[in-house]
């Protein structure tokens, strides 16, 4: 993802998907970084990120099962181990993002996916 701004003025100015380019649901993509969002700044930052592109103008699905769908489908792609994709955040200083607390972190997001979609 891209940013600009800092601190509350922090935006999300772009998504660049260059490993896995294709067309495909717009609700993958924000699948995909509503839980890298979710891993790195927990629960509540993760689960936002819909309203945010819907109010940005971006498309989502109409179907609130299709939103639970791919972002199951996402989320569960870190498990078990979401350890996997913090190599390169704690290279970048997040040293934050022990094993513990991305465990704790996708167990919550999974259950926040549940209460508002399922």
């Amino acid at each position: 993802m891209l940013f600009s701004g800092t601190g509350s003025a922090l935006r999300i100015t772009g998504v660049v998907d260059w490993v896995e380019t294709s067309w495909g649901p717009a609700d993958l993509d924000v699948a995909h970084c509503s839980t890298a969002l979710a891993l790195l700044d927990g629960v509540r930052v993760g689960m936002s990120l819909a309203e945010h592109n819907l109010a940005a103008g971006g498309p989502l699905g109409d179907e609130p099962a299709d939103h639970l769908y791919w972002r199951l489908l996402d989320a569960l792609a870190f498990a078990p181990d979401a350890e996997k994709v913090a190599v390169p955040w704690r290279e970048l200083g997040r040293h934050d993002l022990t094993p513990a607390v991305l465990t704790e972190r996708l167990e919550a997001y999974l259950q926040a996916l549940f209460e508002r979609y399922g």
